[in-house]
This record gives C-alpha cells, structure tokens and sequence, in this order.
C-alpha cells in the first residue's frame, strides 16, 4: 500500500514538474490583419505563423475581403509573443474570383499552392494592437 502511495506521489510529482498540470500556458496575444497582393484583397488563404523562438503556431484563413484573424494550434485567439515566419497557402484575389470555379476552401488539399515569394516575417507585440497588413 505505502509503495502505491509513493509511486502516485512521484507521478503526481513528475507530471506537475513537466507543466501538464499547469494552468499558466502559453501567452497569447490577438492578431488580426488583411492580405492582399497587387493592391487587391487575397481571399480563401490559409495564413500559418510559426514562431521563429518559442511556442506553437497559430492559424487563420482570409475571408471575401482579405481580413484574417489568429487562432493558436489549441484553438485559442491569438499567436505567441515575438517573431513569426509567415506561410500563405491556397488563396487568390477577389478579382479572379469566377461563378462555378471551387475556391481553396473546396480544392483538395493536394491543389493548393505555397505561396513562394518574399520573406514574410511579423513581430506579434505583447500588449500590442497587433493589425497586420501583408501584401504578396
């Protein structure tokens, strides 16, 4: 009995000491922008933000009108603190938009392109108002 007692307390113990008790989690901060290429809102992309220190990435898609919001990887509002590495998959400009064509959203995954042009690198301020604007 004590050696169940002792070998649940040093579970308990190693769990709390690795954060999987832990309340405090990442620090997250809003982030909301609007991408657009050639002056034109960029729609239907999948935005990835990865943090070039510490942290998971954060996601967001651009609706009609280029606006995008960041969710965490749990699903939460926001992108960790610091600089980010911007992706941009799938998308295109409002202007191409054609009746009958399938947008990203209903490709498969396979047709969906990388965006591979300029570095984009952003800074997520904590605090900060955090509106970002890219232009491919």
């Amino acid at each position: 009995m004590m050696n169940r007692f002792l070998l649940s307390s040093c579970v308990l113990l190693a769990l709390s000491a690795t954060g999987c008790f832990s309340g405090s989690g990442q620090s997250l901060h809003a982030v909301e922008g609007t991408i657009t290429k050639d002056g034109v809102p960029f729609v239907d992309a999948n935005l990835e933000f990865e943090p070039q220190t510490a942290g998971a990435p954060s996601y967001g898609k651009s609706d009609e009108n280029g606006n995008f919001k960041l969710y965490y990887s749990t699903g939460k509002p926001g992108a960790a603190p610091g600089m980010h590495t911007v992706k941009v998959l799938g998308g295109r400009k409002a202007s191409d938009a054609r009746p009958n064509e399938p947008t990203s959203k209903e490709a498969p995954a396979a047709q969906l392109k990388e965006y591979r042009g300029k570095e984009i690198v952003v800074t997520v301020e904590p605090g900060g108002e955090n509106r970002v604007q890219i232009e491919l």
